[in-house]
């Protein structure tokens, strides 16, 4: 089904001010990793070894994660929000992003062996690293926007404005209250298969909200596409709410999957 945004809602994205990962230092690590990765051949220092396989397990964790969780943008044109296509576009970007680690996995694995230079063969195994951790990555992230797209097969969006940010919780996922008055949501830790430390660009205006007021829900920001599910920051609060809904409130949010957002 296919909504449209009120007027005057900018659906220009521009890019969420986000951590930036400290590129160079990382290169200096991963360097001095793979030096001392190559002292395994030597017969005095080859101890040092160990300390060097461990950095360049720490450097592939941290570029897999910060690759496959950086924020983008899925744009939906014009005015118009069709939920599955953005849902679709959302699953296409992380199928690329997967693809292109595959890609550059396969590549560290072949060329050493290709060329046969023995110096090289360390990256065999970082190759071999980039393609479990991205694994490790990637099938939450797919499960997540399963979740999603369930949410907003039962919920029709609506628009709600504003979004207010409470705070950040320092692990990627922010705490928000969407709407006011008697639409007003109450705390809800907002959640995404990318990490953001404010606001994405264009949400405090407003966005689409499917889902419980109470209960949780799934967040899509305007213009940009982004996906959020909410769910409730106080847990007992959602059950004594949950508690005094009536059979068909239940059964819905039963439907959508509520009760399984806090585990995206």
């Amino acid at each position: 089904m296919v909504t449209r945004a009120p007027k005057g809602i900018d659906s220009d994205p521009s890019g969420p001010a986000h951590h930036r990962l400290p590129r160079l230092r990382l290169v200096v690590v991963a360097l001095v990793g793979y030096g001392l990765t190559l002292t395994v051949a030597s017969d005095t220092v080859y101890l040092l070894a160990i300390p060097g396989v461990l950095c360049l397990i720490v450097v592939v964790f941290v570029s897999v994660r910060s690759f496959l969780r950086r924020p983008f943008h899925v744009p939906t044109g014009f005015e118009e929000l069709d939920q599955r296509r953005v849902v679709r576009r959302h699953r296409a970007v992380l199928l690329q992003r997967y693809a292109m680690l595959l890609v550059g996995a396969a590549a560290l694995c072949v060329v050493p062996f290709w060329v046969d230079v023995a110096v090289l063969y360390p990256l065999v195994g970082v190759g071999v690293g980039i393609v479990k951790l991205s694994l490790y990555s990637f099938v939450p992230q797919l499960a997540f926007l399963k979740r999603c797209s369930r949410v907003l097969s039962v919920y029709e969006p609506e628009f709600r404005a504003p979004v207010r940010l409470v705070m950040g919780r320092g692990n990627g996922e922010l705490c928000v209250r969407v709407g006011e008055g008697e639409h007003s949501t109450p705390t809800m830790v907002a959640r995404s298969t990318v990490d953001y430390h404010e606001l994405p660009a264009g949400l405090a205006d407003g966005g689409w909200f499917a889902g419980d007021t109470a209960l949780g829900g799934v967040l899509l920001v305007p213009g940009t596409g982004e996906i959020l599910c909410l769910f409730p920051q106080d847990v007992r609060a959602r059950a004594n709410e949950c508690g005094r809904a009536g059979p068909e409130r239940r059964a819905k949010a039963q439907r959508a999957g509520l009760d399984d957002l806090h585990r995206s």
